[in-house]
């Protein structure tokens, strides 16, 4: 299966558990491929690097 999935669903799979999280695990452990773009990408980049989101990275043990 293939899936573009918005970057807030996967801001919130990362840094949060939940429905989007167990998307994201499941996307990884099977035979599903998450397409994006150089777009979405930056956006992703963007939005991670809010201030608002410094604790979550650093719980979630993802690098800046």
């Amino acid at each position: 299966m293939r899936l573009v999935v918005d970057t807030n669903i996967v801001i919130s799979g990362l840094l949060w558990s939940g429905a989007p999280a167990r998307l994201l695990d499941l996307a990884a452990a099977d035979d599903h491929l998450i397409f994006t773009s150089p777009k979405l990408l930056e956006e992703l980049h963007v939005s991670l690097a809010r201030n608002k989101f410094d604790r979550r990275v650093e719980l979630a043990g993802m690098m800046r």
